[in-house]
């Protein structure tokens, strides 16, 4: 911008009659002339300056696009638009009456993994995201020496439609059943409920879809359930409702032949959960049904069960927790979908580690009613302080019960009805 000479000459003529009638003299006058060219040079300069800024700062936005342009051409070259990396490390301690074992957890020995003391705890994760411009999602979800092995999840889910509503989605994928997580920085409690432990797969390796319509969204996978090869892939379905702002409710179920016998052995797992939070206030609930052919200890396996979670906001940082499970198994000897029966050199088959099979008579080793199979209990009671964003720190007491003597005390070499556990855990994540 300029001020060019007409606008002088009007702002000059505008001034002269108001100088006129006060001016002196021709002296006075002169004088009065002479200062208002000065402001108008100097107004003349500050327009000029401003000017000038403008077309430089107008040169340095171009000249920052042009770099942002090259940034961006450069990751789109070397493959990094769309790449997000997760991680989480929750290094924890454990003690368990029974076990007589009080150490830290962090990627334990593969024969522990079946434990509901040890199944994903301590259990570090780092997950590599990519995202294309088309909305191509990709998924790989490493996790050492944990209970899903090194790899817990390897997925691509290709969009469907424009809005990315429906989708076709393949490969290795999570169980999503049931309302806990895996991985320490999702679970408010140290350990798992006993639902998730015993009456859930692990993963689905295939291909399905899912769909979002209005308030709900489903998706269904067929494929190989937990690395089992029947003679058909099993079949794994889940939809959830939203309904409200601050709750919701999810059904889903898995179906399939774990390959024993000739493929034989079908599973059969549904679960209905929801949730609830507003305020300072959480709740969880769940609830199962399962069969399992030739998985329980003196035949078929069939169980119920129920798991309940409530958190109160103590302060915006601590919150106080307790969970309460119960599985019925008193079907065929007990046994369930998670557990692992084994000999214990009588010919009676119960898992003695978890509590599940018939209670055993500590005289003799073998099982009172081979028949009836002892049903399962668990309150958890604990503490989640939030450090920072990213860190927290939890406490759990764990109180598990049993309703015969499954339970090995590995000092005595006796049998009991229950078992105590203290966990403690720092957990990281970004």
């Amino acid at each position: 911008m300029r001020m060019n000479k007409k606008t002088l000459l009007i702002a000059m003529a505008t001034a002269m009659p108001w100088l006129s009638a006060h001016a002196q003299s021709n002296a006075e006058l002169l004088q009065q002339i002479q200062a208002l060219q000065a402001q108008l040079q100097a107004l003349q300069a500050k327009v000029e300056q401003v000017s000038q800024n403008a077309a430089n700062d107008s040169q340095a936005v171009t000249r920052i696009q042009q770099q942002l342009d090259v940034a961006d051409d450069n990751a789109l070259l070397t493959g990094m638009k769309g790449l997000s990396i997760k991680a989480v490390i929750d290094p924890t301690f454990i003690s368990t009456q029974r076990a007589r074992e009080s150490d830290f957890v962090l990627m334990r020995d593969n024969d522990r993994f079946s434990f509901f003391d040890s199944a994903y705890i301590g259990t570090p994760m780092i997950e590599f995201g990519k995202e294309t411009e088309d909305g191509t999602q990709w998924k790989l979800r490493l996790t050492p020496k944990s209970a899903a092995g090194l790899v817990h999840e390897a997925s691509v889910s290709v969009p469907l439609d424009p809005n990315g509503k429906t989708r076709l989605n393949g490969g290795l994928i999570p169980d999503f059943s049931g309302y806990e997580s895996s991985f320490g920085h999702e679970n408010p409690l140290v350990t798992h409920n006993l639902l998730f432990d015993f009456s859930a797969a692990s993963n689905y390796t295939g291909a399905g879809m899912s769909y979002e319509i209005g308030k709900m969204t489903t998706k269904w996978v067929v494929g190989n359930i937990d690395g089992k090869r029947g003679k058909a892939p099993g079949f794994a379905y889940r939809a959830d409702w939203e309904l409200s702002e601050f709750a919701g409710v999810g059904f889903s179920g898995v179906h399939g032949k774990d390959g024993r016998e000739n493929g034989n052995n079908r599973f059969d797992l549904i679960e209905v959960d929801g949730f609830h939070e507003r305020g300072d206030w959480l709740y969880r609930a769940q609830g199962t049904i399962g069969r399992y052919k030739n998985g329980g200890s003196n035949g078929d396996a069939r169980w119920w069960g129920l798991s309940g979670l409530a958190g109160y906001k103590i302060t915006p940082r601590l919150q106080a927790l307790v969970r309460l499970d119960y599985l019925n198994n008193s079907k065929n000897g007990g046994g369930i979908y998670g557990a692992s029966l084994a000999d214990n050199g009588t010919g009676t088959y119960l898992d003695s580690v978890n509590g599940f099979g018939p209670s055993i008579d500590n005289s003799t080793g073998m099982a009172i009613d081979p028949s009836r199979g002892s049903n399962r209990y668990a309150l958890s009671t604990g503490l989640n302080y939030l450090i920072n964003d990213n860190t927290s720190v939890k406490f759990e007491v764990r109180f598990d019960r049993s309703s015969g003597n499954v339970f090995l005390d590995s000092k005595s070499g006796l049998y009991k009805k229950s078992n105590v556990l203290f966990g403690g855990a720092l957990v990281f994540h970004f």
